[in-house]
């Protein structure tokens, strides 16, 4: 194995390393070289020495290196039904082209049924073939096949437009063969780069696939395939372009299990289109993307009748993933975001509608900014740890919001497509609210831990179940609120309140019939002085509330109905004044106080902490 194989990806997704990116904006279009069809030596030197990296994938000068010396290259020249070859390296045998050694090859013209072989030195010779106007089609197998080569560039040449069809049924020396399986099949390492355009046209099984490192610099590519679109057994890094993939399996995989610095896909820029019979990018060990824009369609949508047997969802890893920033719009039947280990989720605006989960993790489901808005799940977000730690989030959920435990509680009347999920890790169940802006619709519990909740900032808006067999708040453990803004709101026979070891408190406030969707609820000091007002989603009975100004020993006044004058954002309205009809004026004698609409205090039908 070279030794450039040798790289490791990550040490850990927890600690992924930052090697240095220029990409910026949610579409990167970071430029490393100029795509020219002829450059001098030194041209080519001074080019070399100004690549630039990208953050997570594996990138050398050589895949970044687009220009080339025409005069020197051997031209490959396609008529039809022959070929012409003027320069050495390459040998022609009826429509069958042989290149047998490393070297730059321009190939053109249109070939009506024939193939590239590339049979070069596998320890030694990199081949660069320019694709500048392409239109090669085989009737009996892959139309490029890499056979050996210590690695392949294929470059689409500027303003060029090519097309690679490959046969229905490949033919193979005997029964035992099934290689090549793909319309660009490559044993060894392939890159692609280039601006120009390439459309691939796969009837067999995969679009492009590489059994080694598959690597992407730039392009645009349009791909169809019966499986897979893109492939790269040991990993997929991809540094920019702009990629239509339809596949009836995953429009990108890389899926080598040998061990954890293999089977990974890095994306470092790019615009990806993917509607995937299965999984829009299935990564086997590590996903992760410093930017992109990606509208993935899996399994026909969120809305789509599938198999449980299969995977249907849009980014989904064996281990991590990890998104810097970026644009996704992501309709899936299965997961949107699915990792074995852990999400992370820095930044990026999410637009996700799903048949089960909106982000699942089986361990750590960590949210420090961004924009996500679920807009159809099962459950929204779902780990055995959820941390938000900044962000707006706005969500919609038939069963669970937001859900730290093993698996749905399979109490909604819906259910999602796959049933419970079967987490890795399990015993340490929790969920901490740092920050953010969280809106929660949710028909199962709005948020669930099987352990603990801590919440010491930001804001936490629940319009919970209307059944009474879930509340909108639900916890094992403990729920301990230091800070922030929180205000649940739903049915009253799960109803359940912070725990009295919160050091800011909060009113439970149990009305005596229910209350319709969008009744404001409001909280004023008793000067009349309005402190927060809130709307409800769904119809409800049982409210809590927990705001900085509340004060253990002091008096407010709770009003309902009415309107308010201020902004609402996901139902709580600021910067208005309030007008409605007032309930009761109330004492807060503890830190949780728990009283009905007429101010008696309610102690026994309360849950409290603990509720299994």
């Amino acid at each position: 194995m070279n030794s450039k194989k040798s790289r490791l990806y990550f040490l850990i997704a927890a600690t992924l390393a930052v090697a240095g990116c220029s990409n910026s904006g949610e579409n990167s279009s970071t430029k490393t070289s100029t795509s020219s069809t002829t450059a001098s030596s030194a041209e080519l030197a001074e080019s070399a020495a100004t690549k630039t990296d990208g953050k997570y994938g594996s990138y050398t000068d050589e895949d970044l290196e687009t220009a080339y010396d025409k005069s020197s290259a051997t031209k490959i020249t396609l008529n039809g039904s022959g070929v012409n070859i003027e320069g050495d390296g390459a040998k022609a045998s009826d429509t069958t082209i042989t290149i047998s050694s490393g070297g730059t090859y321009i190939v053109s013209g249109t070939l009506d049924d024939g193939q590239i072989i590339v049979t070069a030195n596998a320890d030694a010779d990199t081949v660069h073939i320019i694709l500048d106007g392409v239109d090669l089609t085989s009737s009996t197998t892959s139309p490029i096949y890499v056979e050996q080569a210590e690695k392949v560039i294929l470059t689409l040449a500027e303003d060029s437009k090519n097309t690679l069809t490959d046969a229905n049924d490949y033919v193979y020396a005997d029964s035992t063969q099934d290689e090549p399986d793909a319309v660009i099949f490559s044993k060894d390492d392939l890159t692609l780069n280039g601006s120009g355009k390439l459309t691939i046209k796969g009837n067999y099984n995969n679009g492009i696939r590489s059994k080694d490192d598959l690597v992407i610099t730039g392009g645009t590519y349009n791909i169809t395939a019966p499986n897979n679109g893109l492939k790269g057994k040991d990993s997929v890094s991809i540094l920019d372009g702009t990629f239509t993939i339809t596949s009836d399996g995953d429009a990108i995989q890389a899926n080598n299990t040998e061990g954890s610095e293999k089977g990974w896909v890095a994306i470092d820029g790019g615009s990806y289109t993917l509607t995937a019979g299965n999984d829009g990018i299935q990564a086997e060990t590590n996903l992760s993307i410093s930017t992109a824009k990606i509208t993935v369609t899996a399994g026909g949508g969120s809305n789509a009748s599938v198999s449980d047997s299969k995977s249907y969802k849009g980014l989904k890893a064996g281990t991590n993933i990890q998104i810097d920033k970026g644009t996704f719009d992501l309709d899936t039947a299965d997961d949107s975001l699915h990792a074995n280990g852990n999400v992370t989720i820095d930044n990026g605006n999410f637009t996700i509608s799903t048949g089960d989960d909106g982000i699942h993790a089986d361990a750590a489901a960590t949210i420090n900014n961004g924009t996500v808005t679920i807009e159809e799940s099962y459950e929204g977000i779902e780990g055995a740890t959820i941390v938000i730690n900044d962000g707006t989030i706005d969500l919609t959920s038939s069963d669970d919001g937001m859900n730290a435990a093993g698996g749905s509680d399979g109490s909604s009347e819906g259910g999602g497509n796959f049933g419970p999920d079967s987490f890795s890790s399990s015993g340490d169940y929790s969920m901490t609210i740092n920050g953010g802006y969280i809106g929660i619709n949710a028909a199962g519990d709005g948020v669930d831990s099987n352990g603990d909740i801590t919440m010491t900032s930001g804001t936490l808006l629940v319009s919970g179940p209307t059944g009474n067999g879930n509340g909108a708040l639900d916890y094992d453990g403990t729920f301990d609120i230091k800070g922030g803004t929180f205000i649940a709101a739903g049915s009253s026979g799960m109803a359940m309140a912070p725990s009295d070891s919160s050091s800011q408190a909060a009113i439970s406030l149990y009305f005596n019939s229910t209350q319709s969707a969008n009744t404001l609820v409001n909280i004023s000091d008793e000067s009349g002085n309005s402190l927060v007002t809130f709307s409800p989603k769904k119809d409800f009975q049982h409210i809590v509330i927990s705001i900085p100004d509340l004060k253990e020993g002091s008096s407010y006044i709770i009003s309902s109905g009415g309107t308010d004058s201020g902004t609402n954002s996901l139902g709580l309205y600021t910067n208005g004044t309030y007008s409605g009809t007032k309930l009761v004026t109330t004492t807060l004698a503890s830190v949780i106080t728990s009283i009905d609409e007429s101010g008696s205090t309610i102690s026994g039908s309360q849950m409290g902490g603990g509720r299994k």
